[in-house]
């Protein structure tokens, strides 16, 4: 106990020193930026050794809510400018010990994994910020903040090194896996640092390494190869489309081919079938009304698709976790057997459709009864257009998979036996009119006609709601309640 005191005594004497030092060399008029970014890295580089200097995760603790609340305090007075001195808005400074903490919580008893995630936040986050800003000439926007293509170039390759390096030195794994799971997961968290809002990259990018660390280095060389394909596949479809139908920026395309990964990697090939056709409904229908709706504004990209795309991701995040990381007690074998989220997952992205099909049309020339129709034909469109496809889709494939037939894979079993097609069509015909009312209703409470984000959070609240008022009848089928 002695020993663990006096070490984090003489961790945070030298965090300490670090921000002394900082403070020393703003004499020489450094830009804040660069002072701050020296604390970033040797306070990260501290921050690595904590597994072989550190036994508890309290002591951890203890020294992130002391290091927090100096950050804190410090910017409330107006004190330590090497770090504060910054014109952008941010909160990385605090995220920063949160991340570590978590890491340590997480990762102690696997340093290697630790060791690289804190790597990648380390190294490749201060060089793409240095060499960005120095010599980023192609910006884009990510909300109110700007990313140069150079910036985002050097951290992926800093994070290649950052994941290459380590586990090719620290462990026993096959070396051609090494340098895929680097190259996919540099890709993947690069495009996590290119969408970060306000300092969220120094918790998102950290955390993020270690979960595909755990989810990647279990698989061999072909399994990775297979995803990394899928994972480039993926970013070329969705930056044509982006591109031939203006409907996205860019930082909003990172965020979609994002979701898009997470389905095809956690659910399987599937689970990309209803956002695509949700995709192309959509880009479909704003095509059909290109003369009276105005295009999306570019200063919601991101936040817009994380709110889109929110309920989705957490189904298809559980359906993978209950699966593959949860260890589920008698009667609950139902959750980690035959995707029991996808049909939930599927009306979300059919409601998703419906209701912004709804908002598009507000800009519409269609009044009254007629615009009524539409909506209407809108969400009943969405529904046809993603549910019996998207239903049917899991048993399509194992039974192209098998060789064998419809009938032989069941497919075609009448709702309330089991999980078959008729009682997920079910579902979903029961999540998109509720969708539609909630959403209905929210606009109606407010003084004000719903805009901007306020539009998104109703759209985001309706859906949830319903998918958690379809849960039960879902968990009730698949046997759990």
């Amino acid at each position: 106990m002695i020993q663990e005191l006096t070490r984090a005594l003489g961790v945070g004497g030298v965090f300490l020193l670090i921000f002394g030092v900082a403070e020393v060399s703003r004499r020489w008029a450094p830009p804040p930026e660069w002072t701050r970014k020296f604390v970033h890295v040797a306070g990260g580089l501290v921050a690595a050794t904590l597994p072989w200097v550190l036994e508890s995760h309290w002591t951890v603790l203890g020294l992130g809510v002391a290091l927090g609340g100096l950050l804190w305090g410090t910017r409330r007075m107006g004190w330590l400018q090497s770090v504060h001195g910054i014109r952008r808005e941010t909160e990385g400074g605090l995220y920063f010990p949160l991340a570590i903490y978590l890491l340590f919580l997480l990762a102690a008893d696997q340093p290697v994994f630790y060791l690289t995630a804190v790597l990648v936040l380390v190294v490749a986050d201060t060089a793409a910020a240095i060499l960005g800003s120095s010599y980023g000439r192609t910006t884009y926007e990510v909300e109110e903040d700007h990313r140069s293509v150079e910036g985002s170039t050097v951290f992926f390759l800093m994070a290649f090194l950052s994941v290459h390096l380590p586990l090719l030195l620290l462990t026993d794994l096959d070396r051609g896996a090494v340098v895929l799971i680097s190259l996919q997961l540099a890709l993947l968290v690069t495009f996590f640092e290119a969408i970060s809002l306000k300092g969220m990259d120094n918790l998102v990018v950290p955390l993020g390494t270690l979960y595909l660390l755990v989810k990647l280095t279990p698989q061999d060389a072909v399994v990775i190869a297979g995803q990394l394909v899928a994972q480039l596949g993926i970013i070329a479809v969705i930056g044509v489309v982006a591109w031939r139908y203006r409907f996205l920026t860019m930082s909003g395309a990172l965020a979609l081919m994002l979701f898009f990964y997470g389905a095809w990697s956690l659910g399987g090939p599937e689970w990309v079938l209803a956002p695509t056709l949700a995709m192309l409904g959509f880009v479909g229908f704003r095509g059909w009304l290109q003369e009276a709706a105005e295009a999306p504004d570019s200063r919601y990209q991101v936040l817009a698709l994380f709110y889109v795309a929110i309920v989705a991701a957490v189904l298809f995040v559980a359906n993978n976790t209950f699966e593959t990381l949860v260890s589920l007690p008698p009667g609950w074998e139902g959750l980690a057997v035959g995707d029991p989220f996808y049909p939930l997952y599927v009306g979300a992205v059919a409601a998703h459709l419906g209701i912004l099909s709804w908002v598009l049309l507000d800009g519409s020339s269609f009044q009254g009864a007629r615009r009524r129709l539409v909506v209407g034909a809108a969400f009943v469109g969405a529904y046809l257009l993603v549910v019996p496809l998207g239903v049917l889709a899991p048993d399509l494939l194992d039974g192209a998979l098998s060789g064998a037939s419809p009938a032989e894979e069941g497919l075609w079993r009448p709702a309330g036996e089991g999980t078959g097609p008729g009682s997920n069509m079910l579902l979903t015909a029961l999540m998109l009119p509720l969708s539609a009312l909630l959403f209905a209703g929210l606009r109606r409470m407010r003084a004000e006609p719903l805009t901007g984000l306020s539009v998104l959070h109703a759209q985001t609240v309706s859906v949830a709601v319903a998918t958690l008022a379809a849960l039960p009848l879902q968990l009730r089928w698949v046997g759990v309640l």
